[in-house]
């Protein structure tokens, strides 16, 4: 995020235009927001009207762990439905709460939360001169570590300072010259970025790789990040991947291609939507044909409880049901950006005149009549 939000403020600002920086900036700052929170919304309000319209009951009864654990039950009645919409519309940018109808949608709050973080060391740094940027932007970083451990997010200054440090390293001549190396530099950093983003999230010590991996943590890591190794060793390999990806001309090459640029382009789409579709499409074709059983699972309060559920299916199923709902969230998401996208840039481009004056200054123009007298003849 870092990156590619940092790459024209920086173009600008190398080119001696640090006026255009800063507006490009400020603009920046209002635009970012809305063009999160006006997807996240619509998105919620589709889920909300699919929950409570029947659509995630086959979901809800699936014995896969991640569908019944993450489906929401319908309201029941109108005036708890609208509640419990503004509830998810709120949780999703509240800290320590959670979107029941868009469980994904966690992550967001840390996207502005790194937006604005994004926005404020861009304005600090654009008036310097490159190797000061640098410097400072790596001291940001390290007292990031800091503010991590106090809010618990997930190493958010980490990722966007040093996104902003490897946009300044793009655009400088640091490529060009490591490029007639990269076919020996890029591979094997790849691999061990890779390595590092694959560090799990529980039970690091049921593997030797992991297991060594988090005793290399507690050995040397701040004390600061000892809660979320796996997130530090996720930034770390993000961070490595990227800065291969930017010196390795292969790469970049077979990464610019037509499909996988679409698929940057819907990802944010595709982020949003996917959670509907594992609990409506991926979940009706996983259990199709199949009658429910009844297991006895253990309650909460240690006793043994009569449970009806959709059993899981064989593979064949799993992978028809999981190309189906591929390409439909490939579909949702395509119309998504072409339909969609357009309308809450619109409506961001108006609410952003709204603050900054603009439309209140066309509105009192058009109602003053002409600035200069007309001709008569």
């Amino acid at each position: 995020m870092g990156l590619v939000n940092a790459l024209k403020p920086l173009q600008l600002a190398r080119s001696d235009q640090v006026d255009k920086a800063l507006q490009k900036l400020a603009s920046s700052s209002f635009s970012r927001i809305f063009r999160l929170v006006l997807p996240a919304t619509a998105a919620t309000i589709i889920s909300w009207l699919i929950c409570n319209l029947g659509f995630y009951a086959t979901a809800a009864q699936s014995d896969a762990f991640w569908l019944h654990t993450n489906t929401p039950k319908p309201s029941k009645n109108g005036y708890e439905a609208v509640g419990d919409l503004l509830y998810g519309l709120k949780a999703t940018w509240i800290y320590r709460l959670e979107n029941p109808y868009d469980q994904p949608q966690w992550a967001l709050i840390y996207l502005l939360q790194g937006s604005i973080m994004i926005i404020s060391a861009l304005s600090l740094v654009v008036t310097m001169t490159s190797r000061w940027r640098t410097v400072t932007l790596f001291l940001l970083t390290c007292w990031s570590l800091d503010w991590s451990g106090m809010l618990g997010d997930p190493l958010t200054g980490f990722c966007c300072f040093l996104g902003i440090v490897l946009a300044e390293c793009n655009l400088s001549n640091i490529p060009r010259l490591i490029a007639p190396y990269s076919p020996f530099v890029s591979p094997p950093t790849i691999l061990l970025s890779l390595f590092l983003m694959s560090y799990p999230a529980s039970y690091p010590e049921t593997a030797f790789w992991s297991t060594w991996l988090r005793d290399i943590a507690r050995n040397y890591f701040p004390v600061t990040t000892l809660g979320v190794v796996e997130r530090l060793y996720g930034s770390i390999g993000g961070v490595l991947l990227i800065a291969a990806i930017i010196i390795s001309p292969h790469a970049r090459w077979a990464l610019s291609r037509k499909p996988l640029l679409w698929l940057g382009k819907a990802s944010f789409a595709i982020y949003l939507l996917h959670g509907m579709f594992l609990r409506t499409v991926f979940a009706w074709i996983l259990h199709l044909g199949q009658s429910k059983v009844i297991t006895t699972k253990q309650a909460d309060d240690g006793f043994g409880k009569l449970v009806e559920h959709y059993p899981l299916p064989g593979t064949s199923q799993r992978v028809l049901a999981t190309v189906v709902m591929g390409v439909c969230v490939a579909i949702a998401s395509h119309f998504w950006n072409s339909k969609l996208e357009p309308v809450f840039a619109k409506i961001t481009s108006k609410l952003e005149g709204i603050v900054s004056g603009n439309a209140q200054i066309k509105d009192s123009l058009s109602n003053t009549g002409p600035l200069l007298p007309l001709r008569k003849d």
